[in-house]
Formats: structure tokens, sequence, C-alpha cells
């Protein structure tokens, strides 16, 4: 592996090794390091708010806290750039001088009594600027001498009491023992993940096989389902710095006693706790800036997702207001817990709301399902289509394959499958990462069979009258009137829940570039209300002028899902591991690179066409 790589690793960790022996939930940690580390170092632990199905208000308050003022890396390198004299100035080239005119405040001035050891006619003024060696080594002798200071401390600690080695190891005990009840098990792992991958993607999977048919829309469920259970495995890979399966190591990535690459049972590369970290340390800079761009984009077109399907079921309930009434009113309800106040308590109750929901739905398309029976007819009929009754009719309200309806198909069920920018909160917070990809195994076995129990059972019921989310069908033509429209407020409040925790991560990467420029907290605050309040007047305009549920879900999916989901990982995968791999993999990544292009190419097309 080339020196470049293992640089940019060692940067996106943003830590020595040290960093590994610290707690991966430790808050103030986390702060420092974001104030250290590149835009965006917030993604990770804002979208921690998204990786819990039930959050507590602890936990909310952290996801969601704005960054420091002029805390960012941009006023950090400025910091470290130094005061210089106006003589000093005078004598520095121009373009040294240029780089240090934006320095405000007090100018040091020599007082009458100064006597400078430097001569400009002796010799050139020393420069204040220290190169990174002098400032490593600088951190280095100050870390020896904290370290210096606090053995003495605790040897002397050790002589005024004698039970104060015994009363150390009870407290590191406790303390590991808080750590690792704050870490997820195997089984919360696999809920968690779960619930990230079975959002209100479940919605339009029966309009997916509308659009492809019986075999076209089982296809792009089994097909995606395997292309993303296998970017799941590699980024859980890439996360802990090595090709092997995660099953191979016995240690935590974050706390192994073996510095990677020196020995085989080393891992090859420094574990990553991010995903723009991977991006970063596979591709550069540049490389995550763009990553994390498409990931902020996805962010947003799932606000105007969740306008849309809240506009969509409340006219149902309502029909007397117009969607688009309907989601102006919602836009103007979700400004006062977004924009005006930051309510830790409210977001671990909508957590707790959208968890809930998504398991209703499937139970009650595959129940409705069984009672119901096919009634598509039925349902064509109240579409204002020709009503059939013969057998043979009957059964033409369903087809077995369109190759016309795949884009859109493909698009939908991409959808349903993303949420991997979330893979490495899942990944950090288990107690055994070595269990990852068997905690992956199970989540995708369970997540397959719902989408295929929801799609399946709702294109049965409704045949080609099914429409893009299959609750509002439901709503319209099941016999159970009381438990549909029960079902349709919890699809209104999960969509609400979502919208608002969603606002939060794409709020907090804009935030991050302001917040170098502000002085104090109340302009953050500002800024932070400001922006959220223009993200969702887009969010509202976007749902407004593209009201189609089915289109902008496939749209995402065919833009942001294919990029996240499957180009991405593989790319990275061969960036960092390509000298250790096999043929086999080789081949397997590059064929989802190559395929994943060219689907998100032509599908993007076909769909906007």
């Amino acid at each position: 592996m080339s020196e470049n790589l293992e640089a940019g690793l060692h940067k996106a960790n943003g830590a020595d090794s040290d960093a590994n022996t610290e707690s991966p939930n430790s808050e103030v940690s986390q702060l420092v390091e974001e104030m250290e580390k590149p835009w965006p170092s917030t993604f990770e632990r804002s979208i921690s708010l998204l990786a819990s199905p039930v959050i507590t208000a602890p936990q909310a308050d952290h996801f969601t806290r704005s960054p420091k003022p002029g805390g960012t890396p941009l006023s950090g390198r400025r910091a470290q750039r130094g005061y210089l004299t106006p003589e000093q100035s005078s004598l520095l080239a121009p373009g040294q001088r240029a780089a240090n005119d934006f320095q405000k405040g007090v100018q040091k001035v020599q007082s009458l009594d100064f006597k400078s050891k430097y001569n400009a006619v002796d010799q050139p003024i020393k420069p204040l600027l220290d190169t990174q060696e002098e400032q490593n080594k600088k951190a280095m002798e100050a870390k020896a001498y904290r370290q210096k200071l606090l053995q003495a401390k605790q040897e002397e600690g050790a002589q005024l009491s004698p039970g104060y080695k015994k009363e150390k190891s009870i407290k590191k005990a406790k303390k590991d023992k808080i750590s690792l009840e704050e870490k997820s098990t195997f089984s919360q792992a696999v809920f968690n993940m779960a619930n990230i991958l079975m959002g209100v993607g479940l919605l339009g999977l029966p309009f997916s096989l509308k659009s492809a048919g019986w075999g076209g829309g089982i296809f792009c469920v089994l097909i995606l389902g395997l292309i993303t259970w296998r970017t799941s495995i590699i980024i859980g890979r890439e996360l802990n710095g090595d090709p092997r399966p995660a099953s191979y190591f016995d240690d935590s990535p974050f706390k192994t006693p073996l510095p990677p690459g020196s020995s085989a049972a080393a891992r090859m590369l420094p574990p990553i706790k991010s995903f723009p970290d991977i991006a970063r340390a596979s591709f550069g800079e540049a490389g995550c800036v763009f990553l994390s761009v498409v990931l902020y984009f996805e962010l947003f077109s799932c606000l105007c997702i969740f306008l849309i399907s809240i506009g969509d079921h409340l006219h149902t309930m309502f029909p007397v207001w117009s969607t688009n009434q309907h989601m102006v009113v919602v836009a103007a309800v979700t400004i006062l817990p977004t924009v005006v106040l930051r309510t830790p308590r409210l977001l671990s109750y909508l957590s707790a709301i959208g968890t809930f929901s998504t398991i209703a739905v499937v139970l009650t398309v595959v129940i409705a399902a069984i009672f119901e029976g096919d009634i598509s007819a039925e349902a064509a009929a109240r579409s204002l289509q020709e009503a059939t009754t013969t057998t043979n009719e009957h059964k033409s309200m369903h087809h077995v394959w369109d190759n016309s309806g795949m884009p859109i198909a493909m698009g939908l069920v991409a959808y349903c499958f993303s949420g991997h920018a979330i893979v490495p909160s899942i990944y950090t917070s288990m107690q055994k990462p070595q269990e990852f990809e068997r905690m992956i195994d199970l989540t995708f076995m369970i997540v397959l069979c719902a989408c295929l129990a929801v799609g399946a059972s709702g294109y049965y019921m409704f045949g080609d009258a099914v429409l893009d989310q299959v609750t509002l069908s439901l709503e319209q033509n099941s016999s159970a009137v009381l438990v549909m429209k029960i079902l349709t407020w919890l699809i209104i409040l999960t969509s609400f829940s979502k919208y608002i925790l969603t606002m939060y991560p794409l709020a907090l990467g804009m935030e991050e570039i302001c917040a170098p420029y502000l002085s104090s907290h109340l302009f953050v605050r500002f800024a932070s209300s400001t922006i959220k309040f223009i993200l969702t007047v887009l969010a509202l305009v976007v749902a407004i002028y593209v009201p189609s549920f089915s289109f902008v879900c496939a749209l995402v999916g065919m833009i942001c899902t294919m990029s996240v989901s499957v180009i991405f990982p593989a790319a990275a995968h061969l960036k960092m591991f390509g000298k250790k791999l096999g043929f086999f993999e080789k081949l397997t990544d590059w064929i989802m690179v190559v395929i994943g292009c060219l689907v998100a190419v032509v599908g993007t097309i076909y769909t906007v066409g």
C-alpha cells in the first residue's frame, strides 16, 4: 500500500495511536476531534441521530449540537500563523506578507525598553511561522511533559494512599462497564440496521412491481439486495482497515495493541470511523468533498420525499384541501421544532414513532393481503378505470415483465436499500465489531424478506391500480376503515418525525461552513435557524413543483444510492486494498463500479425523460 494512502488514513483519523484507546462515545474527545478535522467533521456525529431507532434526550442534545464559533479547522489554521510586528512584517516576502495581512486584533509592537536579538542588517528576521516538523516536535514535547506530571501525581497519590491502585482499578472497571453498556449488542445492532433500511421506501415497492411486473420487480429487489449486502460488508472491512473478514480478529480495531501493518495478525491499515473519512483516505480531500456533497443532496431529497408523503396522506384524510396546501401547512408546522426550538426530548419521542410505524406497515400490508385477497378490479373501478369481472380480464391486472418500467423500478428499490452512510455509526457502536459481518448477513435476510413481502402483497391486492404509496391504496380500498385510518396517521407521524430528524445532519453540515466566520454562539444559533428555514422553504418548493413520490424516490435512488451505496464502496475497496485482493474480489468490485455507473446514467436519463 502506498505511503500516500497510509498518510491519508492517519489524517482521516485525526489523532495519534493513543486515540485508539479512547472511548468512541466520549463526547468531549469527539468534539475536540471535530475541531481538528476538515469538512464535514460533524457528519458522523449528526448522522448518528438516524442510526438508532430510539434515542435518549442527552444523545439527541449531543447529536444536534451546533459547531463552536471559530472552532473549525479554517480558523484553527489561521490562529497557527501567529502575529508579526510591523517591523517584522515589512521585512517579509510579498507572499508571506499577504498571508499575514488577514490577521485581526491587536498587533504586537516593541516597547521602548525592548531589545530584539534579531537585527535587520546583520541577519534576517526569524519567521514566526513554524514548520510542520517543529509543530509536531512541540506537540510531542508537550505530551511527554504532561505524561511526566501525571506520572508524578500518580506516584504521589500511591504514597499518600495505600489503596490508590485498587481505587484506580475499580474506577477504571466502572468506566469500562459504563462504556460497554452504551454500546449496542448484536441483536440491537441488527434492529438498528434493519430500521435504517426499512424506511418510507417500503411504501413504493408494490409500485415498482407494477412498473416492471412480477418478474422484473422481484428481480430488482433480489439483485439490489445482493449488491447492497456486498457493499455493506465492504464498508465494514474498510472501517476495520483490513480486507480480511472482521471475524478474523479477536480485538476491537479501536483498542488493538498491534500497530497497523506490524505483523500478519495486525490490521493492514489504521481503522476509520466515518464515511467521509473513507473517501478522504481513498481519494483525497477532493473525493471526500464530492462524496459529502452527494450525501447532503440525498438528505435534502429525503426532506422533499417526506413532505410529499405527508401531503398525499393528509389529502386522503382531508380531501377538501389540496396536497400542496397540506404541504405548506406541514412545512410551517415543522419550522417551530426545527428552527425556533432545539428540543432533544421531542426528538427522542419522534425516533420511537418512526420505528413502530415501520413494523406496523409491514404487518398491515401482509395481513391485509391475506384477508382482502385480490381486489385489483375494485381498485381499478375506484380509480375511474374500466371495471372487469371475468377471470381472464381479472388476471390482466397483473403482468409478468415490463422492460419499459425497469428504470423506475430499479430506482425505487435502490432507494429502499439506501442508508449505507449510517453503517459506520452502527459499526463503531457495536460491543464486538468482530460480529459486524454476521450482523449484516442476518439484517439483510430480514430486510429482503420484508421487502418481498410488502412488494408482493401490495401488488397482489391492487395489481396495476396500485398507487405509488401502497398505504394510499389501502386507505381507499380496504374494508378495515378504522385500521387503515390509524395506519395513515402513523405514516404521517413517521414522515414528520423523519423530516425533523433528517434536517439536523443536513443543517449541521451547512453550519460548519459558516462557523469559522462567526464570533459568538448567538450568531451561530441565528445562522442555524436561518439555514433550517431556507432548507425548509427549498424542500417545500421542490415538493410542490415535483409532487410525485415515485419519481423523486427513483431519481434519488439512481443518482445518490447508486453512487453512495454501490459505486463508492467498491471503488474505495479497490483503492485501499487492491494489492491484497484476489482476482475474484477485484473482478466483483470492478463489475459493481462499471454496472453501477451505467445503471445510474441510463436510469437517470430514462427516469427524467
